[in-house]
């Protein structure tokens, strides 16, 4: 741009046919130690979270309230277990939201009807 030459760092032509010469072909051994390393990696990372849900474990087995604490888990993945259970029957039969706005229809229906016992339900003909 100054009218100088440009360096051959810029160009990148004889530099890159010297770089590519010099270039080691593919070393299977290198690639098999990069994959060692990073399992060794991932096993370390796993080891670390299994001392650490460990050191978590024993805390909680030293809780002085650790029966209440089992008795609460028990109550709650019963509850789960009583909503997944009616979300699958009302899914086999009805689209489960419809069927929980009907009850809400038919329970209002029902208060306002004992509210009101005085007016009479005209018959359908």
């Amino acid at each position: 741009m100054t009218g100088q030459p440009q360096d051959q760092t810029m160009t990148g032509q004889p530099q890159d046919r010297t770089h590519q010469a010099q270039q080691a072909p593919w070393n299977p051994f290198a690639t098999l130690e990069q994959v060692g390393v990073l399992a060794l990696g991932a096993v370390d990372l796993v080891l670390d979270q299994l001392r650490q849900a460990a050191a978590g474990g024993q805390g909680a087995a030293r809780r002085s309230d650790l029966r209440e604490l089992v008795a609460d888990g028990m109550r709650d993945l019963k509850a789960r277990g009583e909503l997944a259970s009616r979300r699958v029957a009302a899914a086999d039969s009805d689209n489960y939201l419809e069927l929980m706005a009907r009850r809400a229809i038919e329970r209002s229906g029902r208060t306002a009807g004992a509210a009101q016992p005085d007016q009479a339900v005209p018959p359908h003909a």
